[in-house]
């Protein structure tokens, strides 16, 4: 006999009731109210009537992005729409930093990811590794670890946290460990968000982050300084050992893990596979386009370019009836996509318009005198603000003014741009900054308490080994 729903009532006051079902809305009327009073007052002295309007736009997007009341992708939208609406600039110009290299090679990355896991070729990699190397629990958990860490470095860090997400789930089940309170619990999920955040930064196919800005450090400096695809890893490789290090030994260190017998996971884990049958062609295939593209990307990336390899892959495996769009389109992130468009039109706004100089000048002349100095506060405002939005807003808001300020300080952009990029990836603290978080929070084994303790101590040594590069490794190859 079915029971009854159960009738819960509020009593709490009329009034606050209200706000709690409105209070995005009412946040958002309240933003949009302070961007008009502010868009109606004179620009102040330095900057044009354009650049102004440039600048409360500026504003408004870093508190839409921060609050997230509306999503990411709506207020890139926002901003596309509304910049030539205020008569900043022409529609057409505007429209055309929306259709950049760097949004084609997302777009192709998450068709050539989506295409990986709708085979099924991700799922069966993922549990030959856990299978053959996780045969007690300390074995078990590293090979979450470090296969979502291997992972990240060919495929969408978000991606590789969705496909492990049910695997781990099942294991945790399997084990009958309490949400919350099983310490082996937690250190499995943070393994699963650790592993691909850290394994995310080591190459540009990690994430958006890196073509991202890799596009507005072209723009911002009119195509005379550019960050290859084997530069950035060559310039990255030192920090993910170092960090990989220090999260195992924070995990151990943090959580002690109560005595667990993984004969039952691994049962289950055996079930699964089993299920999948032999590999197929589709699968070879899909991993032959794969080993291809890898290849050409970090062999010839400079030279052809990213985003047409990228395409050209996809293309293949359209053409070899290896992928069909109703299996890849679920895997498709069009909100990152807009996102990362509307951010790149934004920036290029800025510069051009010569807000992003005003404001840099604005923020750190006066009390940061030396390079080193300036370095040191992008990398720790880097941080602080990953802790509190996505990192590739920080990106948008962050790289713009720097990028202005580099001939200033005698800084390389390029050096200016990895010091922005790189700390970005430390989004450990809360679930807001990435996916990868958001899902091993969503989990309900990891309390936010433990999940802040943890993460301060994961990011405070992420800023060390950012140290590491910048005053010994970056030196030692001629980076500088």
């Amino acid at each position: 006999m079915n029971e009854s729903p159960k009738i819960v009532i509020d009593r709490r006051p009329l009034w606050i009731v209200a706000f709690d079902r409105l209070r995005h809305g009412v946040v958002v009327a309240i933003l949009f109210a302070l961007f008009v009073v502010f868009l109606n007052q004179d620009a102040p002295e330095g900057l044009t009537p354009q650049a102004y309007k440039v600048l409360c736009l500026f504003g408004l997007s870093v508190a839409l992005w921060s609050t997230n009341v509306i999503p990411l992708s709506a207020t890139s939208l926002f901003v596309i729409g509304a910049v030539p609406l205020l008569g900043i600039m022409e529609d057409s110009r505007v429209y055309e930093f929306f259709g950049n290299k760097a949004v084609f090679f997302i777009l192709g990355a998450f068709i050539l990811s989506g295409a990986m896991i709708s085979c099924g070729l991700s799922v069966r990699l993922s549990l030959w590794t856990i299978e053959n190397w996780g045969h007690d629990p300390r074995k078990l958990l590293a090979s979450i670890y470090l296969f979502g860490a291997a992972g990240s470095t060919i495929m969408s860090e978000h991606a590789v946290a969705a496909m492990l997400f049910p695997i781990v789930a099942e294991i945790a089940s399997a084990l009958q460990l309490a949400p919350g309170r099983s310490q082996y619990g937690k250190q499995l999920y943070f393994a699963l968000g650790w592993g691909c955040i850290i394994g995310g930064a080591t190459t540009v196919l990690g994430g958006g982050r890196v073509p991202l800005a890799v596009e507005m450090l072209e723009k911002g400096t009119d195509h005379e300084h550019t960050l290859g695809i084997l530069q950035y890893s060559v310039l990255t490789f030192p920090m993910i050992p170092i960090l990989l290090v220090c999260g195992w030994l924070v995990l151990r260190m943090l959580f002690k893990p109560e005595a667990v017998d993984v004969t039952p996971a691994l049962e289950t884990l055996e079930r699964k596979s089993l299920s999948l049958g032999k590999i197929s062609y589709q699968e070879m295939g899909v991993g032959a386009v794969m080993a291809v593209t890898l290849v050409l990307w970090f062999g010839f990336g400079d030279t052809l370019g990213i985003a047409n390899i990228a395409l050209m892959a996809v293309f293949a495996l359209f053409v070899l009836n290896l992928i069909t769009w109703r299996a890849v389109e679920p895997h498709v992130n069009w909100a990152i996509i807009l996102m990362y468009g509307g951010a790149i039109c934004l920036g290029e706004v800025m510069a051009e318009s010569g807000a992003a100089l005003w404001l840099a000048e604005k923020v750190f002349h006066g009390w940061i005198a030396s390079p080193t100095a300036f370095l040191l506060t992008l990398a720790v405002l880097s941080v602080l603000f990953t802790t509190f939005m996505s990192n590739s807003a920080v990106i948008a808001i962050l790289l713009p003014p720097a990028l202005t300020l580099c001939p200033a300080y005698g800084i390389s952009p390029v050096v200016a741009t990895m010091t922005v990029l790189l700390p970005s990836n430390f989004a450990f603290i809360l679930p807001i900054a990435t996916p990868a978080s958001a899902l091993a929070y969503s989990s309900r084994y990891i309390p936010l308490a433990d999940m802040v303790k943890a993460g301060l101590l994961l990011s405070a040594l992420g800023m060390l080994s950012y140290l590491v590069l910048l005053w010994g490794y970056w030196p030692l190859i001629g980076f500088a």
